[in-house]
């Protein structure tokens, strides 16, 4: 027998089980899904539509050659935030002591976060185990599904969310559950990409291969669930919740060098290459899950988009958007 906390004892069988189980649960959380010669995280297996992987299938395609491995993107995407943002956050922070971010990817956020901020405590939850293993003290990582019902103990100051379009199937249900999480005067803040690729020129055919992935990924989000044109209408969706005080403060990504702006101009730079290395990851379990796709016939596909994304006379960009509000 093991003495447990206030006076329950835990029979041997019963603590052999509850090992049995932490260990099942641990090795789900850690499990993987290999598919189209990418590996995706097994936690909730299909919940979440891109790879975790650390390199491409290099023999399929010379454009993966130089796509390297998805977790850089995700890095490199980062970075291309934190450039267009100008910053961590936009909401009007003083003193934070609870923090959560949502969706933490590779955790990059939560970390740098508290140099701003190092009297928050930082929770980071994430469907993938992908995060660094030596991390600021303040700061832990948890692997959830917040689709389910949020079980924390205590409610946060400030909950962010960056680049999660397409990871939640019902978001009026997200905003409800970050209302009923969130403090008296706490903030949320939303800071994400809205599909579809747009254009105000004319210069974008419809028959072009950019234009057809980017109508495609709208298609598939629809009949997968994950909706990709979500971001638009967090204003709204805040409202709806309950929150007060809300800002919408708008971006552009220009799909490559095209624009005059210095600024622009650079900018663009960087979403080409963003795009270029993830163009095939982004599509490819949308594609072959939803839209009845063979992988070759995503290879292909994205190899043709990849060569219209570099056409400075189609003048392309997304819209971006950072969203907050306050719970009264």
């Amino acid at each position: 027998m093991v003495q447990q906390d206030e006076g329950m004892v835990l029979e041997a069988d019963d603590e052999m089980s509850l090992l049995s189980s932490t260990a099942s649960l641990r090795s789900s959380i850690l499990s993987t899904r290999d598919e189209n010669g990418r590996q995706y995280h097994g936690y909730k297996d299909g919940k979440y539509v891109l790879p975790i992987d650390q390199a491409y299938d290099m023999v399929v395609t010379l454009a993966n050659a130089f796509a390297q491995e998805e977790l850089y993107r995700q890095e490199y995407q980062y970075n291309l935030c934190l450039n267009t943002f100008g910053g961590y956050s936009f909401a009007p922070l003083n003193t934070v002591h609870r923090v959560l971010d949502v969706g933490c990817g590779l955790g990059f956020w939560a970390c740098e976060f508290t140099e701003k901020h190092p009297e928050a405590e930082i929770i980071g939850v994430d469907l993938s185990p992908i995060q660094p293993q030596y991390i600021p003290q303040n700061v832990q990582f948890e692997i959830d599904d917040l689709e389910e019902p949020w079980t924390f103990t205590f409610k946060f100051d400030y909950i962010h969310s960056l680049m999660m379009t397409g990871a939640f199937r019902d978001w009026p249900a997200f905003y409800r559950q970050a209302y009923e999480n969130l403090n008296q005067d706490g903030w949320l803040e939303i800071q994400d990409i809205d599909f579809p690729l747009v254009c105000d020129d004319g210069t974008l055919p419809d028959d072009s291969p950019m234009k057809r992935w980017s109508d495609l990924m709208l298609e598939a989000g629809e009949r997968s669930g994950f909706h990709l044109n979500t971001c638009g209408k967090a204003a709204e969706m805040m409202k709806d919740a309950g929150f007060v005080d809300i800002v919408r403060i708008p971006f552009k990504w220009p799909m490559n060098r095209w624009p005059k702006d210095p600024r622009a101009k650079q900018i663009g730079g960087w979403v080409l290459e963003n795009f270029t290395l993830g163009v095939e990851t982004i599509c490819l379990a949308l594609f072959t899950r939803f839209m009845g796709w063979t992988k070759e016939q995503v290879v292909e596909f994205a190899d043709s988009v990849r060569a219209d994304f570099q056409d400075h006379n189609k003048h392309t960009y997304f819209n971006l958007y950072v969203t907050y509000g306050r719970k009264p």
